[in-house]
């Protein structure tokens, strides 16, 4: 009975955080990628957008890693949980440098679309990996080992498997197109509106895996 309510209280802790982090970084990419496809410095902003968008990927692993530990805490032994933390983060920070190498001036044309590819990709494997279905063996209050098994909403990474295709051909399409920011804009669009549907799902995330470790 103990472990259930410890398990609802980090569920009620975990919901804010999310929609503080993802779902800020998503709105935030949304909206100066509108603003960029209106005609406002363009190429500035969408260097802002990769920086932002990276950052958004980052925060999205630490989520990740924060959500998983609490049943590897338990498990015995303790499960391989990085693969997804792992993608993000690499993808984040590959973000982060291609977008401030091209907020400076260094072939900007074709370093954003690079990183959009990139998150496109981060994407794509994110969503995979969270469908995979994930087990451990979990201690109980009475000392007793037993099985546990949860895995991520279906519809959430079949989403973002479809999203990253989409932004994967936009950004190849814009390397082979260049002079237009309108599809890298809109393939960031698609990368934000992401981030914000992870944020909106993240606390149903958490209430189902303590449901089932419980």
């Amino acid at each position: 009975m103990a472990v259930s309510v410890e398990g609802r209280g980090f569920a009620s802790e975990a919901e804010p955080l999310g929609l503080l982090t993802e779902g800020a970084a998503g709105i935030a990419i949304i909206v100066l990628s509108v603003i960029a496809l209106a005609g406002t410095a363009s190429g500035v902003l969408a260097s802002i957008v990769t920086i932002v968008t990276g950052v958004g990927l980052i925060v999205q692993a630490f989520n990740s890693a924060a959500e998983n530990s609490r049943v590897a805490a338990n498990a015995v032994p303790v499960p391989d949980l990085g693969g997804e933390m792992m993608v993000d983060c690499l993808a984040g920070i590959t973000g982060i440098v291609l977008g401030v190498l091209a907020l400076v001036g260094v072939n900007a044309p074709y370093l954003v679309p690079s990183a959009l590819i990139v998150l496109g990709g981060a994407l794509l494997l994110s969503g995979a990996l969270g469908m995979r279905p994930k087990g451990a063996q979990v201690m109980t209050p009475a000392g007793q080992t037993q099985a546990a098994s949860y895995q991520g909403s279906a519809a959430t990474g079949g989403m973002e498997i479809l999203i990253g295709i989409a932004v994967i051909v936009l950004g190849i399409l814009s390397l082979i197109f260049m002079g237009s920011w309108v599809l890298v804009l809109v393939g960031f669009i698609a990368v934000g509106a992401a981030l914000l549907m992870v944020s909106a799902t993240f606390s149903g995330t958490v209430m189902r895996l303590f449901t089932a470790t419980t």
